[in-house]
């Protein structure tokens, strides 16, 4: 499966801590130590089973997936074959509320 390249507009890590500082108006080492303190405690509590739960805005939790087979550089050597193990993702399921407040896609030339 390709990997899809699109021309959307991204927040750096920087500037998302720079734009929340302001509008907390918190100094930007404090925010930055709330960032890194927030999202460390999802991933911890993820990785210990459990579901994070943000009332109004939505979860997460971790997604397992089955292992399975995957053919390797087939352009050099088409018998090269491998295994990908079990594996978990983070996922994030937002609730209606926060849903309805992302504006609608910009029209991609369809």
């Amino acid at each position: 499966m390709p990997v899809m390249r699109t021309d959307e507009p991204k927040v750096s890590k920087r500037e998302f801590i720079q734009r929340v500082s302001k509008r907390a108006g918190l100094s930007p080492t404090v925010t930055q130590l709330a960032y890194e303190a927030i999202f460390g405690e999802i991933l911890d509590l993820v990785n210990a089973g459990n579901r994070v739960t943000l009332t109004g805005f939505g979860k997460f939790y971790a997604q397992s997936h089955k292992g399975h087979n995957v053919v390797l550089n087939i352009r050099d050597n088409p018998e090269s074959r491998g295994r990908v193990e079990d594996y978990s993702v983070l996922k994030f399921s937002a609730t209606r509320e926060v849903n309805k407040r992302v504006a609608a896609p910009r029209d991609l030339g369809d």
